[in-house]
């Protein structure tokens, strides 16, 4: 890191630190986190009938959670003595984040906050940190993944409709993909880690052989108009849109977006929720160790700035219409596209479809429909329907087995339970197609070859992963000199017009009309990820799950979730979010047969509680997690689309058992 680097460090820093000595919270209008237990107790009293029917795009603002909270209060003789309880420690909890009651700085180290108000103005603002700490270890390989940060905020409101908050978080972490399922595995961190002791050091890979430095930013300006009619907001953030836990279009899980979002209730029973953002990425080259290696699906921060293949935006919208009181049918659309200025998907009242279609179909389409209906103030029934790619229509299990039909359906069952604080028992099931999420790569071509490819002529690539491609009389030879250094891999030359491809598609070679050989190097990616990870429900393509979770509230600020999670993997084709579909090739897909190919199988059991302290903003929680695997291994030559040719040996059962323990102050 040069001298300037370090200074730039420096300042961070000391910016951090002084904001530490004042951790000084407000903000009416501003989102509470989607992963808040305050969403549970939303959607129970939504189902006994205690509020009204919500739009099901989260996160809301802290004034309508307050004001839907205010409403569930009012209605006494309908809670328990645990419900009452806990309604008042959340409004005292929100009251103190979110609200303009200035606050003294005699106060700081009880409240955790230092708040300023002006009433004539209507202008105030907060200063102040969060502090956490997450630690995660598996008591069979002793492998453990660490997290910790110190986030830092200046968040405020600038009269009755505007709210902000600008803040910055420094992160310390030992990352560890190891001691997590799979699909639970999340990074925090924007951008990249670095080790700043040894001149600022990227890592490169995860697991980390230590602690690194990250940063983490979620910036946020809303305004709200008409009664909260109308919300604008500004903000990189987490969002969950639709009924389930973690949903198809957008979930909860997904890594934060940076966009501009409005949500205009029309009527109060027609509403609309239009988003555009810019998707990031994350700078990690591999994922995982030995056999579990794989290519991180994200760029890595090299010498290749100008050749980066994840430049995408995002754009979705939703509309969601109740014929009746008890009934939302929803229908939405998003669209993965390469970062451009183009007005037909930034203009909010467009149809995606449509305009990818005259675009020249180059970017990753989603649409679909969802429904959520309550049976008699006791049982939430919830399911939906999203597609990539419908080919072929006919009788429903045509549809589900037709190999073009990149279809993903969930469908769950949510009741509450009439033991302690809006408690809740919730099944769903979640399917998702081969190829679902993934999307083919834009390739340019990079280079050519006269017919004969005479052997000893070549030519070295700049764009991703850096390597040289030599002639060798029927084949070509790619050396990579970056990602996977020493690696080579042998293409033949096509003899007919169908093009031959490198294992992992993003090199093509074709003929062209004289004869020659082409060479064509993949320039962007546009499946259906955000900064490496999915934006989507968290499973691979070709995946099945079965979910069980209870949601327990235990009163005096205990709460406890169990959950029992069944998944399952297919290895017929289009596994893995890489994998993308072989349109031209002449490759011959024959129907779906899920449970004819399966090669994983992943059984989990997760109990967990959570404590908060009534006199100081302080959370505890911890975690245990049992996961039991069994798979087999797949055979024959890999391809880009994941078809295979043949399958290993079931292999005994592996088992892991996990410890999570983790505290917030000043959440």
């Amino acid at each position: 890191m040069d001298d300037r680097n370090w200074c730039k460090a420096l300042c961070i820093l000391v910016v951090v630190g002084a904001m530490a000595i004042l951790p000084l919270a407000s903000a009416i209008n501003n989102s509470i986190p989607v992963d808040h237990r305050v969403y549970r107790i939303l959607d129970v009293a939504e189902i006994r009938g205690l509020i009204e029917r919500q739009v099901s795009a989260k996160p809301f603002s802290a004034k309508k959670v307050m004001t839907l909270l205010s409403e569930i209060q009012s209605q006494n003789n309908m809670l328990s003595s645990h419900e009452r309880t806990e309604l008042l420690s959340l409004m005292q909890e929100f009251e103190g984040s979110y609200g303009i009651v200035p606050s003294p700085f005699g106060d700081v180290f009880s409240t955790g906050f230092f708040r300023t108000y002006d009433p004539n103005a209507k202008i105030g603002a907060s200063m102040g940190i969060n502090l956490a700490s997450t630690q995660t270890a598996s008591l069979v390989s002793k492998e453990y993944d660490s997290r910790n940060s110190l986030l830092a905020f200046l968040k405020g409101d600038l009269g009755e409709n505007i709210s902000f908050n600008m803040n910055f978080g420094l992160l310390i972490d030992r990352l560890n993909n190891s001691v997590f399922l799979p699909t639970d595995f999340t990074i925090q961190g924007e951008g990249f880690y670095m080790l700043l002791g040894k001149g600022g050091r990227q890592i490169s890979t995860i697991p980390t052989a230590g602690f690194y430095t990250g940063l983490a930013l979620s910036p946020e300006l809303n305004a709200t108009y008409f009664d909260g009619a109308v919300n604008l907001r500004w903000g990189s953030i987490k969002r969950d849109w639709g009924p389930g836990l973690n949903n198809i279009q957008l979930s909860g899980s997904a890594r934060t977006i940076d966009g501009i979002e409005l949500q205009v209730d029309i009527t109060p029973w027609l509403r609309f929720i239009v988003l555009n953002g810019s998707l990031g990425k994350f700078s990690v080259s591999t994922i995982g160790e030995g056999d579990d290696e794989k290519a991180f699906f994200s760029d890595y921060f090299y010498d290749d700035k100008p050749f980066y293949r994840f430049e995408n935006n995002f754009s979705a919208q939703r509309i969601e219409f109740n014929p009746t009181k008890d009934l939302t049918l929803a229908l939405y659309e998003s669209v993965v596209w390469q970062k451009r200025f183009e007005l037909g998907y930034l203009n909010p009242l467009s149809i995606y479809m449509f305009q990818q279609n005259n675009l020249g179909d180059i970017d990753n389409m989603l649409a679909g429909l969802d429904f959520n209906y309550t049976l008699a103030n006791s049982i939430r029934l919830y399911g939906g329907i999203g597609a990539s790619e419908l080919n072929k229509i006919g009788s429903l299990m045509t549809m589900i087995t037709a190999p073009r039909n990149m279809l993903a359906f969930q469908a769950g069952i949510t009741i509450p339970l009439p033991i302690g604080s809006f408690s809740s028992v919730t099944f769903q099931w979640t399917y998702l197609a081969p190829f679902f999420y993934s999307h083919y790569p834009m390739r340019e071509q990079v280079g050519m070859f006269a017919k004969p490819a005479t052997a000893g002529n070549s030519f070295t690539s700049k764009r991703n992963n850096h390597y040289v491609i030599a002639a060798g009389g029927t084949d070509i030879t790619v050396t990579y000199e970056r990602d996977g250094a020493g690696k080579t891999e042998t293409i033949p030359l096509p003899t007919t017009s169908d093009s031959t491809f490198s294992e992992d598609g993003r090199i093509e070679v074709a003929l062209d009309r004289n004869g020659d050989y082409l060479i064509y190097e993949t320039y962007s990616e546009t499946a259906y990820v955000n900064k490496g990870e999915n934006i989507g429900y968290p499973l691979n393509p070709n995946s099945q799950e079965f979910l069980l979770q209870l949601d327990f509230g235990l009163g005096h600020g205990w709460t406890t979730q169990g959950m029992v999670k069944y998944q399952v993997r297919s290895g017929q084709y289009g596994y893995s979010i890489e994998q993308f579909y072989d349109y031209l090739g002449p490759t011959t897909y024959v129907q779906k047969d899920f449970w004819g190919n399966t090669f994983e199988h992943a059984l989990t059991f997760e109990m967990q509680v959570a404590k908060k302290f009534g006199k100081m903003p302080i959370e505890v929680n911890a975690q245990y997690r049992f996961t039991t695997v069994w798979e087999r291994s797949l055979g024959g030559k890999k391809r880009f689309d994941g078809i295979i040719t043949s399958f290993g040996p079931w292999e005994d059962p592996s088992s892991d058992h996990v410890l999570q323990v983790g505290i917030k102050v000043f959440y």
